[in-house]
């Protein structure tokens, strides 16, 4: 059960042939780093807790699947997939469709985000940069509908609604590359020291974000995907209020919940992700986020932490970025990379809004030959979470925020689901951007 959670990263997976020229072959400076990340690199992976039979794995492997080192990817949809249809049907066949079909929440939320979301949420990550079927051939097609049945379809259990996770995170996020204002996500602004800006942070995606991408992608002269996001955004709305309307319990514990939960889990995460940037230089892929070596949640999402390596190299095969990270080490000591050893993502959210970086800068593993001092860590923390001055939001980028806030009011008042949250954080909102971020 440890191992569902929190997977052992002290020893590697035996059944991998391990390189240790790697180490031989590092300098003095970066063994360290190295071998570090040679546990995420030959470590056991935990992402997929069912297995299929090894001739349907070799059939998928040869026949199905684009890269065969995905097949992990394949079984966490199914895993999830399984989970879902499993729920879904005790939710509508079996409980009660009274208050007592509720304590059915006990088992779902446990399930659903303690232990499938982070692995689902990271394969549909790496899908998107890297479809796991081929998009032509025979079966090109039914490629298509398991391409984008974790975006479209399953996504929305985990709280972002259907069709908006491709147009976000690969059409936005990182052609904007965390920089304010054309990232709605971008944590640039925000004191990120404080967790009061993280809840501005989260209520700003809550608010804007169903009508600012589209909005983005006309900018950006993507039509076709403006047009299938306010597509997929209609549909998502219709669905959810006749599911609230005549499937309320089924509605309520599976994607009302989910609603509410996903932006700020989401939000976390990114802001996590982007938590220390480089004032100096903030575009910079070495300066706007960390890596987190020889971490057991490596182990659940299929290596998450090398974040830096995902915007260095965004196409990066997700089982080789920490031979990326490796092999070009020197890149990463110039552009002075942040990189922890044995921590995720939120537990250093925590130790920054706890003001615990004197124990933060215990746990940086550092890259230079000349390594900085206890304190010139903590300073050169302190320095990467202040505000950084940007370009303000433009007109039109204001009065789609204007427009998502009174469709949020309006879906509110017409009887949709949830949206009094969004509705009643648009005001709060104002406030707090008025009064604690000017």
């Amino acid at each position: 059960l440890q191992n569902v959670f929190a997977p052992d990263v002290s020893e590697y997976d035996p059944s991998l042939e391990v390189d240790s020229s790697l180490l031989d072959t590092c300098k003095p400076h970066h063994r360290q780093a190295v071998e570090f990340a040679m546990h995420d690199l030959y470590g056991k992976r935990m992402e997929a807790l069912i297995s299929l039979p090894e001739s349907w794995k070799k059939h998928l492997c040869t026949h199905l699947l684009n890269d065969k080192r995905d097949y992990p990817l394949l079984l966490t949809f199914l895993q999830c997939i399984l989970w879902l249809i499993f729920s879904s049907t005790v939710q509508i066949f079996l409980l009660p469709q009274n208050s007592w079909g509720y304590l059915w929440i006990l088992v779902h939320i446990p399930v659903t985000w303690l232990l499938l979301a982070e692995r689902f949420i990271l394969a549909m990550h790496y899908a998107a940069h890297r479809p796991l079927f081929p998009k032509r051939g025979p079966y090109r097609h039914t490629a298509w509908l398991l391409n984008n049945l974790p975006q479209m379809v399953l996504s929305n259990f985990w709280g972002m609604p259907s069709g908006a996770y491709y147009l976000h995170h690969i059409v936005m996020h990182h052609n904007a590359n965390n920089c304010f204002p054309y990232d709605i996500s971008s944590t640039m602004p925000y004191d990120r020291g404080n967790f009061v800006h993280w809840i501005i942070y989260m209520i700003n995606f809550l608010l804007h974000t169903m009508l600012y991408l589209p909005f983005y992608a006309l900018l950006k002269r993507r039509y076709g995907l403006a047009l299938l996001s306010l597509y997929t955004s209609s549909c998502y709305m219709i669905v959810y209020y006749f599911l609230s309307h005549h499937a309320p319990l089924f509605f309520n514990i599976s994607l009302g919940t989910s609603f509410l939960i996903g932006p700020c889990a989401l939000m976390l995460g990114n802001f996590s992700q982007h938590i220390f940037v480089d004032p100096k230089n903030p575009a910079s892929n070495y300066g706007l986020a960390t890596n987190h070596l020889q971490v057991p949640f490596n182990m659940l999402t299929f290596n998450d932490g090398y974040h830096i390596t995902h915007h260095v190299n965004s196409h990066c095969h997700w089982s080789a970025m920490p031979m990326h990270f490796i092999k070009n080490i020197d890149q990463y000591e110039a552009g002075g990379a942040i990189c922890f050893k044995g921590l995720n993502f939120t537990e250093v959210s925590i130790a920054v809004f706890t003001g615990r970086l004197d124990w933060l800068a215990k746990q940086i593993v550092q890259l230079r030959p000349d390594p900085l001092t206890h304190e010139e860590l903590v300073a050169m923390m302190r320095e990467r979470l202040k505000p950084i001055s940007t370009d303000r939001l433009g007109a039109k980028q204001k009065a789609v925020f204007v427009l998502n806030q009174f469709m949020w009011v309006v879906a509110w008042l017409v009887g949709f689901p949830c949206a009094s949250a969004p509705a009643i954080a648009a005001p709060i909102f104002h406030v707090m951007s008025a009064f604690i971020m000017a």
